[in-house]
């Protein structure tokens, strides 16, 4: 990438840095690319969002939440819109779809939909 003011060509680094989400915090490898003259560091919208997924799967991994991809499956096992399913789980009208496209769920909220795939 070069950088936007100077255009001189800038490297990607990795540094190991710490974030606070949903009040725990996580260590994570912050993908940027640093100006070598100045060291200032610069992102992108896709190394923003690979930050972010790198903090949001420790969480799901932490809280035992399920990934977007699952809680998708448990949706069509039943053959439901995702409407209908936030619905049926007492979620507002999107958030269902939401969770499905990669937003995390809350504890309480992740709970409920892994009872929906497998009730007892």
């Amino acid at each position: 990438m070069k950088n936007p003011i100077t255009g001189k060509q800038m490297k990607l680094k990795r540094i190991a840095r710490k974030l606070v989400f949903r009040k725990e915090e996580f260590n994570y490898m912050h993908h940027a690319f640093e100006d070598e003259e100045t060291e200032e560091l610069f992102t992108t919208t896709h190394l923003d969002e690979l930050n972010m997924l790198q903090v949001y799967n420790q969480y799901r991994e932490r809280h035992k939440i399920p990934f977007p991809k699952e809680i998708g499956d448990i949706r069509e096992k039943y053959g439901v819109s995702a409407k209908k399913m936030s619905e049926i789980l007492g979620f507002g009208g999107n958030s269902y779809r939401n969770y499905e496209k990669g937003e995390v769920p809350s504890v309480s909220n992740a709970r409920l939909i892994q009872s929906v795939k497998a009730p007892k």
